[in-house]
This record gives C-alpha cells, structure tokens and sequence, in this order.
C-alpha cells in the first residue's frame, strides 16, 4: 500500500487533530508490515503516537500488561494467528473502556453490524490518510 505525496501534503495542510492526540496511544496491529508501517507513518503525521504489532498475540498480551492503556486499538481484519474481530473481543474483555477501529479489503462493514463486539470505526481498503485520521478523531471524540 504505497501512499502517495500529495495524500500526505493534504494531510498536513487539512488535518486537525483533536487535543486528545497528545494523551492518545494507539496499537496498531497487522501482519502485513509494509500496511503497519504505512498506518503508523500516517498516525505520526496526524500527531498521534502508536506502536505497531505484527503478531495479534503479542499486541494482546502488551495491552494486558499495559499502564497506562493504549487509547484506541486500530487492527486489521484478516491476521493468520488471530483474527482482528477476536482481537478486539479479547482486548475489550481486558480493558472495555478501549476504543477500537478495524480495517479490511475483504469483509464489509454491514457484516460488521452482526458482531457481538462491534469495533467503534470501520474502514475499508484501501484508505487515504486523510479518511483515517478523520476517523481516528472521530472514534477518540466519543
């Protein structure tokens, strides 16, 4: 997922972020590490922190052991070990005031709906920079 330049120039000149992207950590997880790094890239340029997790499992077991607890859990779906959906489900078990974002190319957002934990946002990819951060600022506001 190549980003291109003028994404991120209209990110810079657009973006706003929330006074809540200084207190914000956000995981990202994917098993895709070309897609994480791109996320985290934009995260950074959006002015929040993260720390990205290649493996659902490790990202799950530093949010158990966190303190203070990420902000906000922004996974990718389709993961090998873990799916993001259960991802989540264990993360919320943990920590339920988490707020969480899930992204992917291969399912829809209506078949999100039927989850029993339901991500706070949905994206679907590809995504520009600017659709995450809004959506990032948007789940943080609530």
């Amino acid at each position: 997922m190549k980003v291109p330049l003028y994404w991120m120039s209209q990110l810079k000149t657009e973006s706003n972020p929330a006074t809540t992207k200084e207190t914000a950590v956000v995981y990202v997880v994917d098993d895709e590490p070309m897609v994480g790094d791109v996320v985290q890239a934009i995260l950074k340029m959006g002015g929040y922190e993260s720390v990205l997790f290649s493996d659902p499992n490790t990202a799950f077991q530093a949010l158990s052991e966190a303190n203070p607890k990420p902000t906000l859990l922004l996974t990718d779906f389709q993961m090998p070990q873990m799916t993001g959906r259960e991802l989540i489900q264990h993360c919320k078990k943990v920590h339920p005031a988490l707020k969480t974002i899930l992204y992917s190319g291969n399912v829809q957002e209506e078949t999100v709906a039927f989850y029993p934990t339901r991500p706070d946002g949905f994206l679907r990819k590809p995504f520009t920079p600017k659709t995450l951060i809004d959506l990032v600022q948007s789940v943080l506001a609530d």
